[in-house]
């Protein structure tokens, strides 16, 4: 018996009748769209490296990124090297068998859990009103090219 091949098309086995093999791939009837909406006609008046909405939102949105991202990697390094260089002190008996180590290990998942909350508050507070501001100028800036 063989495996994939094409041996089987147009023969019956007790069930019926293969189809036959296409001759071709079938095509698509329309072409695909962009993902992306098109460049514009033109620059806008004010580069974006001067506009200051603009500035203040990368500001905000870096300042968010790399503070958590920095404060949770030095906890997570700062725990490495405890375990790697301290084993004495990361075997301290904390509550009964739970050892020192146990305790920072599990602690990792609920500051990670606290570092998205907290993420997603300050984003709230400080990053959406400054996308959402400049938002408001990119519609109003094109209503104004529109007419």
């Amino acid at each position: 018996m063989a495996y994939n091949t094409d041996d089987h098309r147009g023969l019956s086995d007790g069930y019926g009748t293969y189809p036959p093999a296409p001759l071709h791939p079938p095509r698509p009837s329309h072409p695909p769209r962009p993902a992306h909406r098109p460049p514009p006609v033109h620059p806008p008046n004010i580069p974006a490296r001067e506009d200051r909405d603009l500035i203040r939102l990368r500001t905000a949105y870096r300042w968010l990124r790399r503070t958590l991202t920095l404060t949770l990697l030095a906890y997570y390094t700062g725990f490495l090297c405890m375990a790697a260089y301290l084993p004495g002190v990361m075997d301290t008996d904390l509550l009964g068998n739970l050892n020192l180590g146990v305790c920072l290990g599990l602690s990792l998942v609920p500051l990670t859990l606290l570092a998205i909350i907290g993420y997603e508050l300050v984003a709230r507070s400080a990053v959406d009103p400054a996308a959402h501001r400049v938002r408001i100028a990119d519609a109003e800036q094109r209503e104004r090219e529109g007419r």
